[in-house]
């Protein structure tokens, strides 16, 4: 039967543990506190072996091991051994777990709050993970890795459920001017889709689409500068089906005949003022909507 103060073995930092007899190991092993190929050398004796390997208990009892075990960036065969039994964790986790960290919060000052959360979330699991194998010498990057990956993650949280600094929560109005531009340029990019280099088609189009979007949630002073930005569309339809070639060139027959040329262009003039309006009501709408609390939707 083993003595009490027969054996050491070795924990996780490689430090010895006892004494104390091979039953009491091989308890600590049944009860998963000790791993089964862990290392094992008889007081005051200097050779490491696996538990397994020691099949009967040595008759020496003097203190502790002569010579302390191997250092872990030079473990002897024996140790290696033992230690591939068990996962061992890469040394990037942490590393990774900090800049994926810092740059979710980097993205946090972007429109898209969704790629912050993508950053995070594996930031924050790397993290954990790393804490959890007891990575001591990468500490310092784990700990800013979750710090960094959760703050993102509850930052880019309240930002969507706040729906930009509005709210789909706490600001329904808010919420309700972003739809409606993210509709419009929506509807501007289906325009440009179906009608390619025809400016009369596709105002035309966006106009009477723009009218179908529905800004009753929207505060009053919205919905004005929404309606003055689909009229400018409305009114931009004549004036960009006047400006084409044959226009042009009835507009240089005229003044040849009348000896008057300062018809030329009016056409192409009074198109581009018609494009202006429709930029400026649509940069007087957005102001309108950030100064009611609302986000400005990436184009």
């Amino acid at each position: 039967m083993d003595r009490p103060t027969d054996f050491y073995y070795l924990n996780a930092e490689q430090q010895p543990v006892g004494p104390m007899g091979l039953e009491s190991i091989r308890k600590l092993v049944d009860v998963g506190i000790v791993d089964a190929g862990v290392q094992v050398c008889p007081a005051g004796e200097q050779e490491w072996k696996p538990l397994p390997e020691w099949g009967e208990p040595a008759t020496a009892s003097v203190g502790p091991p002569r010579v302390p075990p191997p250092p872990r960036s030079h473990p002897s065969a024996s140790v290696a051994r033992a230690a591939a039994s068990s996962p061992v964790l890469p040394g990037w986790f942490p590393l990774a777990s900090m800049i994926a960290g810092i740059t979710a919060i980097l993205t946090l000052f972007s429109s898209i709050p969704v790629l912050s959360i993508l950053l995070a979330a594996p930031a924050l699991t790397l993290g954990i993970l790393a804490i959890r194998q007891n990575v001591i010498r990468n500490n310092p990057f784990t700990v800013t890795g979750i710090v960094t990956s959760s703050v993102a993650l509850v930052v880019s949280m309240g930002i969507l459920l706040l729906g930009h600094g509005g709210g789909f929560v706490g600001n329904p109005e808010a919420a309700a001017m972003e739809r409606a531009l993210t509709q419009g340029i929506e509807i501007g990019r289906d325009a440009a889709k179906r009608f390619p280099n025809n400016a009369t088609s596709q105002s035309r189009f966006i106009a009477s689409e723009l009218q179908k979007v529905d800004t009753r949630g929207c505060p009053l002073e919205f919905r004005v500068a929404y309606q003055r930005n689909v009229e400018a569309w409305e009114i931009a339809v004549p004036y960009f089906q006047a400006d084409n070639p044959l226009t042009s060139f009835l507009e240089g027959v005229y003044g040849g005949l009348n000896n008057d040329y300062s018809g030329i262009g009016t056409s192409n003039y009074q198109a581009r003022l018609a494009a202006q309006n429709i930029d400026e009501t649509y940069q007087q709408l957005k102001m309108t909507a950030v100064a009611l609390g609302a986000g400005i939707p990436a184009m």
